[in-house]
């Protein structure tokens, strides 16, 4: 798997390659990553608010090319194309309007900065503004990029036309990245007062009949005698594992004195499953401790905050929820990976804590097949913030965000609802489900009582012929942000769900009743032509469009929504009376936004009222959403 590294202790990396026996240094940038398999050609870049600058090194003597794609593909690419003759440094901007040759584009916003060539490698400085206004160039944003790449050993002819660069041939590919990563530096610790402690699996047999498991497993935390801060956490991938391990879940245990351990080389059990210790649940109403997932790299704490263990309210036990994907079904996987938590003494200002915002986990979510958009969301309610910011007696800040959904996912956003008016947190607009890097803020957000909290996900299904539904597998769909924040409170989990009537009504029932085999489900018994029919089976039964698609998205969003919030242990906030049935959909009025190509601003409209066609059934709403309740311990997964 291709590197990809940061410098987390300075502002500046130094990064030494050696190109035939010579060693070549890339300073001052605060970027890298290998772009292909072999590290063939390396990428260092930094940035401000205006303007990104590269430095690529790229084993060979000819020309190679570095491009901004929308989906990893030659068509709609904005293309840098440089390269070293006779001591002369050389760099065109292309575009590419098919999978051709990229004409020159005429506004050559591509800027060389410097460049040479020695007996092996080319390496060429250029930078471009973030924005440029060219119609034909890519926007630069806190976006997922697709970078593609490619080069060749001889120079090009000409700089463009049909006697420009020879064609690459196999020395090309793509490769998914964040440009604009803020990276947190890390902090200088007083030597001898830092400390490390791993959370390993032990050999887990990664079953090879399912393209999904989530494997558990109970960790014992350093014994302490004091109040302790984690400051970072590493993961540790086994080497061949990187496209198996693709996240994890560390959650702080209750105390229970009781608590079952297993034997030591014990490699744990299937999360969810009769052979899961059922005291191993009790873990779910813990903190979460941290999220990683796939192509992130260390979390590093910023100095003012850290994750407290050893604690009065510490149980001295850990849940680790490892998700593994393997959709080829391979047999014969092994794994042993995890987290390397680093802890120290030194303590911190503020205990951290993470929040997950989002939909609830269930298959009552549906998005229909042959729908480009289809959009589904997910909020906190004012009912469940309030509470348990009233019960903390100070807002929270949050410091960073990660965004999750699964394969369907394309944009996703994290938004905020104050006195009306709705802003972004984080956007990515081309959200990548192998690519999912926590996302730090430019400033903390403070969250006061009154505020909204939202997860908007837009899926792709166009490609599919079925439903997909909400669920923990990764042909499922999920669709949650994963909030960190200082100080610590007691809300761990607050999630919403359309309204169960709203979203089987749409397919034409009229009544059903609840059916509880490990997980809720409907037994339909009105109209009489759907009588005895799945819920699976009315949803199949749709014949779902691209328009009609649209319809449904649109009507959910107008519907009423159950909503829910899950305390940690430590609350005594009583989360019954919380509980929504039937709550609408919460719209602001968006803020401008400044096109600043045109200097011109283009107000949002105003929010569409919400439907009221129909109600929900109380009595059978109640016991649907006590079912759901059981399922927002089943998190990110």
């Amino acid at each position: 798997m291709a590197k990809i590294t940061g410098s987390f202790c300075v502002l500046v990396l130094i990064i030494a390659l050696h190109y035939g026996g010579q060693a070549v240094r890339a300073d001052d940038f605060t970027h890298h990553e290998a772009l292909d398999e072999e590290e063939k050609f390396h990428l260092f870049w930094k940035f401000d608010d205006e303007k990104i600058e590269f430095e690529a090194h790229v084993q060979t003597t000819g020309w190679f090319g570095m491009g901004l794609s929308p989906n990893g593909g030659m068509p709609g690419s904005d293309i840098a194309i440089g390269w070293v003759k006779d001591g002369k440094a050389h760099l065109t901007d292309h575009y590419a309007d098919a999978k051709a040759q990229p004409p020159v584009d005429e506004s050559q916003d591509w800027e060389l900065v410097s460049g040479y060539e020695n007996g092996t490698h080319t390496v060429l400085r250029f930078n471009r503004k973030l924005t440029t206004c060219d119609e034909k160039d890519r926007v630069i944003s806190e976006d997922t990029m697709r970078v593609i790449w490619a080069w060749h050993d001889q120079d090009p002819d000409e700089a463009s036309g049909v006697s420009g660069p020879s064609y690459h041939g196999s020395n090309r590919g793509t490769r998914a990245t964040r440009l604009l990563q803020r990276i947190v530096p890390e902090q200088t610790i007083s030597i001898g007062t830092t400390y490390t402690h791993d959370l390993l699996m032990n050999n887990v047999a990664v079953p090879g009949n399912q393209d999904t498991t989530y494997w558990c497993q109970l960790f014992k935390m350093p014994e302490l005698a004091s109040k302790h801060h984690v400051i970072k956490a590493e993961p540790i991938v086994q080497p061949g594992n990187e496209g198996t391990v693709h996240h994890l879940l560390v959650y702080t245990c209750k105390k229970n004195p009781n608590i079952t351990i297993m034997p030591e080389g014990h490699p744990g059990h299937q999360c969810y499953t009769p052979n899961m210790p059922g005291d191993w649940m009790e873990c779910y109403q813990g903190s979460i401790m941290l999220a990683w997932a796939i192509g992130s790299g260390p979390i590093v704490f910023p100095e003012h905050v850290g994750y407290p263990i050893s604690d009065e309210d510490d149980s001295g036990y850990v849940l680790m929820e490892m998700h593994y994907d393997n959709p080829l079904l391979a047999s014969g996987i092994r794994d042993s990976s995890g987290i390397r938590l680093t802890y120290t003494p030194e303590l911190r200002d503020n205990d951290l804590g993470t929040l997950e915002v989002g939909g609830l986990v269930s298959k009552f979510q549906v998005i229909p097949p042959h729908v480009q958009e289809f959009t589904s969301a997910g909020f906190c309610s004012t009912r469940c913030l309030n509470a348990f910011l009233e019960e903390h007696g100070q807002p929270i800040h949050i410091i960073s965000a990660n965004l999750h959904s699964h394969l369907l996912g394309v944009k996703l956003n994290a938004r905020l609802i104050r006195d009306g008016v709705e802003i972004d947190i984080v956007r990515d607009d081309n959200y990548d489900f192998n690519l999912q890097y926590e996302r730090k803020l430019k400033e903390e957000l403070t969250i006061y009582p009154g505020d909204i909290l939202i997860t908007e996900c837009i899926y792709d299904s166009s490609h599919k012929d079925f439903v997909t539904y909400g669920g923990l597998g990764t042909p499922e769909e999920m669709c949650e942000t994963f909030f960190m924040y200082y100080p610590k409170f007691n809300l761990s989990r607050c999630d919403s769900l359309p309204n169960v009537y709203h979203t089987v009504g749409f397919a034409g029932v009229q009544d059903f009743t609840l059916t509880d085999n490990g997980e809720p489900g409907i037994i339909i018994t009105a109209p009489a032509h759907m009588v005895n029919m799945t819920y699976e089976e009315a949803m199949e039964a749709v014949p779902w469009t691209s328009e009609n698609g649209q319809i449904f998205s649109e009507y959910l969003l107008n519907s009423t929504f159950y909503s829910i919030c899950q305390a940690t242990h430590q609350s005594n906030v009583d989360t019954g009376p919380l509980v929504g049935y039937a709550d609408r959909f919460p719209r602001g009025t968006k803020r401008p936004t400044e096109d600043i190509c045109s200097r011109s601003a283009t107000p949002t409209p105003d929010p569409v009222g919400g439907s009221t066609a129909l109600q929900p059934q109380h009595a059978a709403v109640y016991t649907l959403t006590a079912y759901l309740l059981a399922l927002v311990i089943t998190g990110m997964n």
